[in-house]
């Protein structure tokens, strides 16, 4: 019998007891939970689920933030051999109805009332759902299935007295092979398809990623990202939790700088946007400076990179050493004070990261490890590691990982991380999985002599001009994205002439501009319509396209005046762009670039 997921936190519990495992913030402040507590906590809740009728195979589906509670809840159902289903708190309701419906899921766990009005909407349309678990104590009684978290684990208490076997008893009848979730994916495009993952895709991924991404007993992780992404669930959940580490939660998104100076974390791991965003503001601080402030940067900068180079090279003048430690004063220091002080490396995946990021925080003696993975891989193909990171790769397939380049340039992988298929989709299941249990990830890459992965494109989003050229255009779009004028950009063009684009500008650097240049405006559709808006757009296409294809610069855009929020259902919850819901919704405009 092979363990679980179960097993391996309540073994590291056993091991370490009093250690701060998670950290929520309670009334302000950043408060631990012992691997002791949650364990207690963790038994309490399974016995009350028990009660409640939860058994091997039922459906959990969970509905929440990131919290402690998530973590109790997952783990509990695991203990019972059921099968969680997280769903993102940002979905629609009638995205939460198909998901409940086509998971079949017996019992919803929520975090917030408006989520339970929500359930309450959509209740008569739920074939399966039994009960509902509220981790608030709601006002009134909406609903008659309705039961507090609170009182659930009380009820477990009184059940482990009565009966204290009982879980150990139903933990002999589970095994690594069970299923454990079925995540289902946010997609850019249809409808979300059910990944099934076992306790033992996610086990052997924990195991083989730490052999290239060492996480250590002593580290302290941030958590941000929604614990529904599979990155998020197995790189800051699942692994920390099986070497020890402790676990911050921060508030909110907008909270990360903030929460990262009060948490001062170890390890931090992020999709692109977050290291997008922190390059910005280093940017945006430079562009305002004084000419001397640009010279020290620039002059900072230089002396990075050299003695980058050099360190790789494994050769380091006392000359380069004395540049960089006073680069490190002037400006490399006030960059780490944001993230806390403390940061041993960052990870990256979810998306490619552009490499003129990688290599300015490279420079500036700040780690970025690209990893690449999905959730169907439970989640992790590639990784680079820390020793040896090849900025613009994804690093090399994990040990006991095979990868394989398609003819057409497809990424396939197999090995013991490949989902069971998707949940009662068995087409769309053979569709992605052959008969030699090789997993097409629809992504584009190619391998390198010395074994690293580089991730061109997904498949799907490639762009085939008219006249024939091949346009990977989510590369493009990153480089585009390090203008601090450009905040989003999503390109078009297959079967056209010509790439064009809908650029969302960063509306606070374009507001500084017209300021600085004395052009009035009272609101933003002023500063969209604007033909300078236009013309600093054109220029920052044009300086950052200076090693493109003629036939891949973007020949013409439109600025839009709004950004493309999860709101309107233009961004996935882990902020990629949906983009046939934005080609379909400025369809009209998209025309009108290749009609003039």
């Amino acid at each position: 019998m092979s363990e679980t997921l179960f097993d391996i936190f309540f073994r590291t519990a056993e091991r370490l007891g009093e250690k701060g495992a998670l950290v929520p913030k309670i009334d302000g402040v950043f408060t631990e939970i012992s691997y002791a507590k949650c364990a207690e906590t963790i038994t309490d809740f399974a016995y009350g689920l028990h009660k409640l009728g939860v058994a091997k195979g039922d459906k959990v589906a969970i509905l929440s933030e990131n919290r402690p509670e998530w973590v109790f809840s997952d783990l509990a159902v695991f203990a019972l051999g059921g099968v969680t289903v997280p769903i993102y708190s940002t979905l629609s309701a009638k995205q939460v109805e198909y998901i409940l419906n086509d998971s079949h899921s017996k019992i919803l766990v929520i975090s917030q009332p408006e989520c339970l009005d929500m359930v309450n909407k959509i209740f008569n349309n739920l074939k399966d759902l039994k009960r509902v678990i509220t981790l608030f104590k709601p006002e009134e009684d909406v609903l008659q299935i309705t039961h507090c978290y609170e009182d659930i684990i009380e009820e477990g208490k009184t059940l482990r007295s009565e009966k204290p076997e009982l879980l150990q008893e139903r933990r002999r009848e589970l095994d690594g092979t069970d299923l454990a979730t079925i995540v289902y994916t946010s997609g850019t495009t249809g409808k979300p398809k059910g990944a099934m993952l076992t306790h033992s895709n996610f086990i052997s991924n924990i195991k083989m990623s730490l052999e290239v991404i060492k996480i250590k007993e002593d580290d302290i992780l941030l958590s941000f990202l929604p614990i529904c992404h599979v990155f998020e669930r197995m790189a800051v959940y699942y692994m920390p939790l099986y070497v020890g580490c402790t676990i911050a939660y921060a508030e909110n998104i907008q909270a990360v700088g903030d929460n990262m100076r009060e948490v001062r974390p170890t390890i931090m791991m992020s999709v692109p946007r977050l290291y997008e965003k922190m390059y910005n503001l280093v940017q945006d601080s430079v562009a305002k400076g004084s000419f001397i402030k640009k010279l020290i940067f620039k002059w900072c900068l230089r002396a990075g990179k050299k003695h980058y180079v050099a360190k790789k090279k494994g050769k380091v003048s006392r000359s380069t050493k004395f540049k960089y430690s006073i680069a490190e004063k002037l400006v490399f220091c006030k960059l780490k004070e944001r993230t806390g002080g403390r940061i041993r490396f960052f990870v990256s995946g979810g998306a490619p990261l552009t490499k003129e990021i990688g290599e300015f925080f490279a420079y500036a003696g700040i780690t970025i490890l690209e990893g690449y993975g999905l959730t169907e891989t439970s989640p992790v193909i590639a990784a680079n590691p820390l020793e040896d990171c090849r900025i613009g790769t994804v690093g090399k397939p994990i040990p006991g990982v095979e990868v394989k380049i398609a003819e057409d340039g497809e990424i396939c992988t197999r090995g013991p991380h490949i989902m069971k298929g998707y949940y009662n989709n068995p087409v769309a299941t053979k569709e992605v999985i052959d008969d030699d249990g090789w997993f097409h990830t629809g992504d584009i890459g190619f391998i390198d002599d010395d074994g690293y992965l580089t991730i061109t494109d997904r498949k799907k989003n490639l762009i085939v001009t008219s006249g024939g050229k091949n346009i990977a255009p989510q590369m493009i779009e990153n480089l585009m994205a390090t203008s601090r004028y450009i905040d989003q950009i999503v390109m078009f063009g297959d079967l056209r002439q010509f790439p064009s684009a809908l650029i969302v500008p960063s509306f606070e650097n374009l507001e500084d501009y017209f300021k600085a240049e004395n052009i009035p405006f009272s609101s933003r559709k002023e500063l969209v319509d604007h033909p300078r808006t236009y013309q600093l757009i054109e220029s920052e296409i044009k300086r950052l396209s200076v090693d493109l294809s003629n036939y891949e610069i973007i020949k013409k855009f439109i600025v839009l005046e709004h950004e493309f929020t999860q709101e309107n259902d233009e961004l996935t919850p882990t902020l990629k762009v949906k983009r046939n819901v934005v080609e379909k919704k400025y369809a009209k405009e998209i025309e009108k670039m290749y009609s003039v």
